[in-house]
């Protein structure tokens, strides 16, 4: 509890910051809302790593805290701040797609997209996860933080930005801009929390463009496997 306190402390008053410009912004502003949403979810996010609750190592491997317990509550609190969009925010929930096609199918290719990146990418890294301390403890909260986290994730950016930029433009350079922003969003991460430079933007263009394209096919749901699935297969305990 004492790293969820501090985590939150820490947070808060960037989030409130972030809360009150988005309260103060017209409704009819729907772009400037959903930027507002994105750079709000980039800090909670980015201030993970100087925190230690989660680091980004060369070949970009994902280390999260050994602490099942935290992970479990950060996936479960993400799950909540979707529900808490949906229900305050029904001009931008509007914008969701979350289905499309036939459900299970969409859900199948994304999680077999998630599995190819995730696979590929820990081959590369030759890391074995199950050998590690503590890996099988460790996993069942980092499954709540994998596919809760980034559902939040997912609604934010293949939800929102997505859904709002098909209304513009076609369904293919909607899902571009949305996989280009992604990548876009973690550059501070990239280059100055971690100073991990291209390795990062690159991944995080892949699977950006990746889920976008689950997206614009399947929606948000799939896309959300995808990423979620992705970020499990690559990630190991910090010790």
């Amino acid at each position: 509890m004492a790293v969820l306190i501090h985590y939150s402390t820490y947070l808060a008053p960037g989030l409130a910051l972030f809360g009150l410009w988005f309260a103060l912004t017209p409704r009819s502003l729907t772009a400037l809302r959903i930027l507002i949403l994105l750079a709000a979810f980039v800090l909670m996010r980015d201030v993970m790593t100087p925190l230690g609750l989660w680091s980004l190592g060369s070949e970009v491997q994902l280390g999260f805290t050994a602490n099942t317990f935290v992970l479990a509550v950060l996936g479960g609190l993400s799950v909540l701040l979707v529900t808490a969009l949906v229900r305050t925010a029904p001009d931008l929930a509007a914008l969701i797609v979350w289905s499309k096609g036939p459900r299970a199918a969409g859900l199948m290719i994304g999680l077999a997209v998630g599995c190819l990146i995730g696979v590929s990418l820990r081959l590369y890294q030759g890391i074995e996860a199950s050998a590690l301390p503590g890996y099988w403890v460790w996993l069942p909260g980092m499954v709540v933080l994998a596919y809760g986290a980034n559902a939040l994730e997912e609604v934010l950016f293949r939800g929102c930005l997505q859904g709002y930029l098909e209304q513009h433009v076609t369904p293919l350079r909607a899902a571009l801009g949305s996989g280009v922003a992604f990548a876009a969003c973690h550059g501070f991460l990239a280059l100055s929390v971690t100073q991990l430079g291209w390795s990062v933007l690159l991944f995080t263009l892949i699977e950006g463009l990746a889920c976008a394209l689950v997206r614009m096919r399947y929606g948000v749901l799939a896309a959300t496997l995808t990423h979620g699935t992705a970020i499990l297969l690559i990630a190991v305990p910090m010790h």
